[in-house]
């Protein structure tokens, strides 16, 4: 790949020379505004090389470089080795960020290439605010893309299905009634829709168009009498047809998006300029009055039912059992002694997670390439293994394991570190911070709007008393058979306005990583409700939903208190209550030893 990737970009850089072209920006984008995105949108994969989520690439004439958070410098590194792309960290100190790089880097009068389609509103406005005060225009007409990625992957047209009431809790029309109450508080007569999980979730269809992502690629308008569905009509069956028909919707062709959007006139739209894409937005903005504001299906989408909520504990337990079963194997296959000898690796140890979660009923893929990470790669927020980077397994050290399924009842996201071998004292503290940090974070108490900026500090104090810390947020929502990171709401030192309500799923995340010897990352799944043991109802707890114990070999017990120590305990009875049932004697043998009740002197009982 890196012997293409000089051949590639040189490729780019002569074609925008030959058009008076002195720049183009790819970002990490499609139309939808995805954080994970289908094949046919990896334009900034292919003419990079790099394969993290995030980030963005600049070619310019004489320099080229790639932007990308911390969660990825570590494997940025890696893969851009060789192919002469410069490495911009962001978020560390003097780091410019790409629009500012444009314009230090370009002369004035010059012309950058971006592709209208795979920008937000806002983001092409930053663009547009800081490249103009240098007299750089922006040329939004040519599609370097299409002309010079051979063999790029079509979209998929691959059909959807019906998601069933009875794992959505609501109707589509009860939906689409909810919203239209909100679009009328607002005067809004059209709401336009780009972002796949939203049009997933109004609609109750589910589909294979994203990696890991059970979305359908369309575009949708809510209109005051009448809903549209833009979608290939190759993507339709007798079924779907007949759900739409029955529903009232009316179905168009994925590419006459564009087209309606362009016969909008004198009307109020709703569209949220910080997801739709410019080139949408240009196609209405000039002839009719634009509401500006975050999409109502956000919110209402993040909001989990009581049939989703129960969904989604049924989830946990599969998803726990699956995870029981895989830590009994690896324990076992760990034992070299003659010819029970099994050469492990970080590759090997991801397939057998996921043969162990496809034997669950309703099963339907993982929520997110698993993250396997021994020792020093467990330091890489992302790391993702190749055949090139796999590790072998040994008896050293941490393993950490970031996964997630997908199941019919919902979705799960969780993370364990694992001790192999003896650990040393500062690697069992560092384990216990961070596990201190979760606990404080489980155990949090907070009233009605309550921001989740307002609680990130919970989860990173012991790290910090430490002069510790780690770069990413500490939580983000989860969908309900649908993306594994989903908004509004989340955990993070990011200012966020959202505030938690009940109803919401977050993640409760926190980690620390030591580059070139380990990270460690601890996560569950959390419930905000209301707290039963408090008169008042104006105030929310978290639920843990994800079921699986904590390594207790990693755990440096003198630094617990007895209430930490108590969470723990009564935790790891819960685990081992829900779990049990579905694991065989021996399994369950297993989940009791890793479940053992601690004293409250930190000793375990016999």
């Amino acid at each position: 790949m890196f012997n293409e990737i000089p051949n590639r970009v040189a490729q780019l850089r002569l074609f925008l020379q030959q058009r008076g072209l002195q720049a183009c920006v790819i970002p990490t984008a499609d139309p939808h505004a995805s954080e994970y995105i289908a094949s046919h949108w990896h334009a900034r994969q292919y003419f990079s090389g790099f394969t993290g989520s995030a980030g963005t690439l600049i070619v310019a004439a004489e320099a080229v470089g790639l932007w990308t958070d911390s969660r990825y410098w570590l494997q940025a590194e890696l893969e851009l080795a060789g192919s002469g792309i410069a490495l911009f960290r962001v978020g560390e100190e003097g780091v410019p960020a790409p629009a500012q790089w444009l314009s230090e880097t370009l002369e004035r009068g010059s012309r950058v290439a971006m592709l209208p389609e795979l920008f937000s509103v806002e983001d092409m406005r930053k663009y547009q605010a800081k490249l103009s005060a240098y007299q750089i225009s922006i040329e939004t007409e040519c599609d370097f893309i299409s002309a010079l990625w051979e063999g790029r992957p079509a979209l998929s047209n691959e059909p959807f299905f019906v998601f069933d009431e009875k794992y959505a809790g609501k109707n589509t029309r009860e939906k689409l009634a909810g919203i239209r109450q909100t679009m009328q508080r607002q005067n809004a007569e059209i709401l336009l829709l780009n972002v796949l999980d939203e049009i997933a979730w109004l609609f109750n269809i589910r589909g294979n168009d994203v990696a890991y992502n059970p979305v359908v690629t369309a575009f949708a308008a809510v209109e005051t009498e009448r809903v549209l569905l833009f979608v290939a009509p190759e993507k339709l069956t007798a079924e779907t047809k007949k759900y739409f028909f029955e529903n009232e919707i009316l179905l168009k062709d994925y590419d006459g998006f564009s087209e309606y959007l362009c016969l909008l006139h004198e009307k109020t739209v709703w569209l949220d300029e910080q997801k739709m894409n410019f080139a949408a937005y240009e196609m209405v903005v000039h002839r009719n009055k634009i509401l500006s504001e975050p999409s109502p299906v956000l919110l209402a989408k993040s909001v989990k039912n009581s049939t989703e909520i129960d969904g989604m504990r049924l989830a946990m337990e599969k998803d726990g059992a699956a995870l029981t079963r895989f830590w009994l194997w690896f324990e076992t296959a760990m034992n070299r002694n003659g010819e029970k000898y099994v050469v492990l690796t970080e590759l090997s140890l991801a397939e057998k997670l996921r043969e162990f979660r496809a034997e669950q009923e309703d099963f339907s893929g993982e929520s997110f390439a698993p993250i396997v990470g021994f020792a020093a790669h467990g330091a890489i927020v992302h790391y993702s293994a190749t055949a090139a980077t796999d590790s072998e397994i040994c008896p050293e050290s941490f393993l950490l394991i970031d996964s997630g399924a997908q199941f019919l009842h919902g979705t799960t996201d969780i993370t364990r570190t694992f001790a192999l071998g003896k650990l040393s004292n500062r690697q069992r503290r560092d384990y216990t911070l961070v596990l201190k940090g979760h606990i404080a974070l489980a155990q949090a108490v907070f009233p009605a709007g309550t921001r989740g900026t307002q609680l990130d500090a919970l989860a990173r104090q012991f790290l910090w008393r430490d002069g510790l810390n780690y770069g990413h947020g500490t939580g983000h929502g989860v969908g309900c058979f649908l993306g594994v990171h989903e908004g509004p709401q989340s955990i993070s030192p990011r200012e966020n306005p959202v505030a938690l309500q009940a109803g919401m799923i977050v993640s409760n995340e926190p980690g620390l990583y030591r580059e070139g010897e380990y990270g460690i990352r601890l996560e569950n799944l959390v419930l905000v409700k209301k707290c039963d043991f408090l008169e008042k109802q104006d105030f929310f707890c978290f639920e843990t939903l994800t079921l699986l114990p904590f390594d207790q070999r990693a755990i440096d017990y003198s630094l617990l208190g007895d209430d930490e120590l108590e969470w723990i305990n009564n935790y790891h009875r819960v685990v081992f209550e829900r779990l049990s049932p579905r694991l065989s004697a021996v399994e369950q043998d297993f989940l009791k030893e890793k479940t053992k009740r601690i004293d409250l002197c930190g000793n375990e009982k016999i």
